[in-house]
């Protein structure tokens, strides 16, 4: 096993946990629906066997027994037993009367100081059986096992994980790691991404261009994902790959043996640019514009629904990922489907005539409910995004509810099955800590202990309804996500916590236990060489203004179980020395704080470093002729001098959000005095419909009645670049004799034409006003 510096950082930490928590449970993760923990231990030796009734649980134990040979540092010999009666101390064996309890994936597991027992009514229960005893052994120096009686059994049937491979293709070998991870974490269902408009990763034999064509691009590294030009030059199209359909049916089999469900998706009628690249005649242009090389918005160059090729093309292109993959589900996509395209094209047209369809969206219910007609013919069923809903629902389609959980909902009231996986808590792609430290993301928060907050039944829904929840999935979407490596870090560890949010029963999930046992999955990373994130060892601060005394007080907090926090406020890195957090962290001058989470007097290196400027406006009074956005409110009263500047991540809580409206901000510096410079810190990412202000201008005023215009800043920005990115609107005039100053940022108005937003209200961000 390798030796890396987040071993060396655990090391010490690890020593002093035990396989039960201070909470007197288990060191389990997802944490069994019932446990009893006994007196003493079963311990293992050399000449210790295996005793498996049936002969396919001798096979499967087989392959446990391996596994455990790498922390018992030998192979347990195993014996085939037809009676329950055996010599041998661990008896392993399947139920010949099925256990309602448990049901199709539960197991029972008696440990007591002289022998085992695990029993399922599946090969499925024995398999997780044994990997809650594999982590029982696989942390504990002595070989031990907890004397324990277990009864598990999953809360929801779905429990699921999403990899796009479109985007970046990732190779074979870590699809079957992929299944590993599953496995671990006792979930069953992977939903491969395997269609989009980057690249089409699924050989199709009657239609060989989808991969000689489709799984191809050109890189455009130096470009910014969403800025990246079409292409058409099939000579720099290098970047890419495929799956052989020889490939992927032995991955199949091989997840099936381990109980994981592999739902392929082929998206339709949008984010088919790959396979339009190869066939152009079945959009409604007959344009090849290429197999994009980064982000596409809006979609417009979609299947087109008047022709009957497109709908022969799918029915054959189904036909054989049916062959491949014998998943009940069928995902068709559904999503962000732009119908500029089908507006302007006289045979998708003539279709909505012919059929009786009031309009495109019903054309679109049309276009899925065809396939899904097809699909269920062959014994098939489709699942989609909740974009599926609109225009009227297939009758027997599931749910994929993203756009928060509303879709569910309404699918669920419908009579239709829903599986959540809303934004908020399960897209793995979002940033899991402070961007400044974190690797590229898509945006958004979404920390180890929000994943694990996540309810999948939304309280809407009455009892009935909620049993129309199958349950929920994380999404990798991999825009920014080239490596194995880092998709290992956005998957890890947050899937330990979706697991047990699937898998436990609600009642018994406590955060606290939970922080405490990951201590130990951390360690079973390790073992297993994963690329995994310490971000819930990060400090997070946050701060209130206390205007009486001029000042800040910072508080900080980190989801570590029982974290030692500690900080500088002189710019210098803190160590083991430096001074332990205990109470709010008063500031009243300009200061970097930096501040980390110490284990048995070890930095975990998340350091947190914030700067905290505490200008002339700071704290001042701030009126706002339009308030900002509910949804952007940045800090409330003060935060436009709260002396903190916001991230790129402009869901961080720093950013006033205006939609449609200039921000004019009249600003009380509370007595007469001269000021040197204004800075406007505000925030450009266009592909969010977010603009920087046409031009910004100061005035000043001594009376709060008569101003002044001190000077006009002009927004000079000309790069195309429309990737995120704070820009700074800075004055350097001094002016005598200012008690008030009145600060406007011009908004765009509407988003630009051509943008994707054309004609929508544009977005003006603003995070800090600093006055020197």
């Amino acid at each position: 096993m390798r030796t890396s510096p987040k071993l060396i950082l655990l090391a010490p930490l690890l020593l002093v946990i035990s396989l039960k928590t201070t909470f007197g449970q288990l060191s389990v993760i997802p944490y069994p629906a019932f446990a009893e923990l006994k007196d003493g231990f079963f311990t293992f030796h050399s000449k210790t066997k295996v005793a498996a009734r049936q002969p396919e649980v001798v096979t499967l134990m087989e392959e446990a027994t391996a596994a455990w040979e790498i922390f018992l540092g030998y192979r347990l010999a195993i014996e085939q037993s037809k009676t329950e009666k055996s010599s041998s101390p661990i008896l392993v064996f399947l139920n010949e009367n099925f256990d309602e309890k448990i049901g199709k994936e539960g197991y029972r597991l008696i440990i007591k100081t002289n022998s085992i027992e695990l029993t399922a009514n599946t090969l499925a229960g024995i398999r997780y059986g044994c990997e809650t005893i594999g982590q029982l052994l696989e942390n504990d120096p002595d070989r031990k096992l907890p004397c324990a009686e277990i009864e598990d059994y999953p809360r929801f049937s779905y429990r699921g994980m999403h990899l796009d491979v479109s985007r970046h293709f990732q190779p074979i070998e870590f699809i079957y790691k992929v299944i590993d991870f599953l496995v671990m974490h006792k979930m069953n269902t992977f939903h491969w991404h395997l269609v989009d408009d980057q690249g089409w990763r699924l050989e199709i034999r009657k239609y060989p261009k989808l991969t000689e064509i489709g799984a191809w691009r050109e890189l455009m590294p130096e470009i910014p994902w969403d800025d990246r030009p079409f292409t058409t030059d099939l000579s720099k199209a290098t970047y890419g790959g495929f799956y052989t359909q020889e490939e992927v049916k032995k991955l199949v089999a091989y997840a099936a043996e381990r109980n994981v469900t592999v739902i392929p998706e082929i998206e339709m009628p949008a984010h088919v640019m790959s396979a339009l690249a190869a066939y152009p005649e079945l959009s409604c242009t007959g344009q090849n514009l290429g197999v994009p090389s980064g982000g596409v918005w809006p979609i417009t160059h979609i299947y087109c629904a008047g022709k009957e090729e497109t709908f022969q093309f799918l029915e054959d292109v189904l036909t054989e990922v049916m062959a491949i993959f014998p998943s009940t589900y069928i995902h068709i996509g559904g999503d962000e489907a732009d119908k500029a395209n089908w507006r302007a094209c006289p045979l998708c047209q003539e279709r909505i005539r012919k059929e009786g369809l009031k309009n495109e969206e019903e054309l679109q219910s049309y276009f899925i409910q065809r396939v899904e007609r097809f699909l269920n013919s062959h014994g098939r069923r489709i699942i989609g995004w909740d974009e599926i809903l609109e225009g009227g629902l297939a009758p027997n389609a599931t749910v994929m509810s993203w756009r928060g959980e509303q879709g569910g909902i309404e699918a669920a009231r419908m009579g239709n099955q829903v599986v959540m996986t809303p934004g908020s808590h399960c897209y793995f792609d979002h940033y899991q800590g402070d961007p400044t430290i974190e690797p590229k993301a898509f945006g958004g928060n979404t920390t180890l202990k929000k994943v694990y907050s996540y309810e999948p039944i939304p309280s809407e829904l009455s009892a009935e309804e909620g049993k129309l929840v199958l349950g929920a999935q994380a999404n990798l979407w991999t825009e920014h996500i080239t490596s194995t490596e880092h998709a290992e870090y956005m998957i890890f560890p947050r899937l330990s916590a979706l697991s047990e949010v699937l898998w436990s029963p609600k009642e018994i999930r406590n955060w606290g236990d939970f922080s405490q046992r990951m201590e130990h999955q951390y360690q079973r990373y390790e073992n297993r060489g994963l690329n995994y994130a310490l971000s819930a060892f990060q400090v997070k601060a946050s701060q209130k203004v206390d205007p009486a005394n001029r000042q800040l007080l910072v508080e900080l907090s980190s989801e570590a179980f029982e974290p030692e926090i500690r900080f500088t406020l002189d710019d210098s890195e803190p160590d083991s020395k430096s001074t332990l957090y205990l109470e709010p962290i008063p500031i009243s001058k300009t200061t970097i704080l930096k501040s980390a989470v110490f284990k048995n007097g070890r930095s975990m290196q998340q350091v947190l470093s914030t700067t905290y400027d505490i200008h002339k406006a700071f704290a001042a009074d701030v009126q706002l002729l339009h308030p900002a956005s509910e949804r952007y409110k940045g800090g409330g009263d003060y935060g436009l001098v709260d002396g903190v500047v916001g991230t790129v991540n402009f869901s961080d809580g720093r950013w006033k959000g205006f939609s449609g409206d200039d921000m004019i901000a009249v600003i009380d510096l509370g007595e007469t005095t001269k000021i040197n410079a204004l800075e406007l810190y505000t925030l450009r990412a266009e592909n969010s419909w977010i603009f920087l202000p046409q031009w910004v201008s100061i005035e000043a005023s001594a009376d709060g009645e008569s101003f002044n215009l001190i000077e006009t800043i002009p927004n000079t920005i000309t790069t195309d670049d429309k990737g995120r990115r704070i820009q700074v609107f800075s004055a350097h005039n001094p002016v005598e004799n200012v008690r008030y100053l009145r600060v406007t940022a011009k908004n765009f108005g509407v988003c630009p034409p051509g943008h994707s937003g054309a004609g929508q209200p544009a977005w003006l961000f603003v995070s800090e006003i600093v006055v020197k």
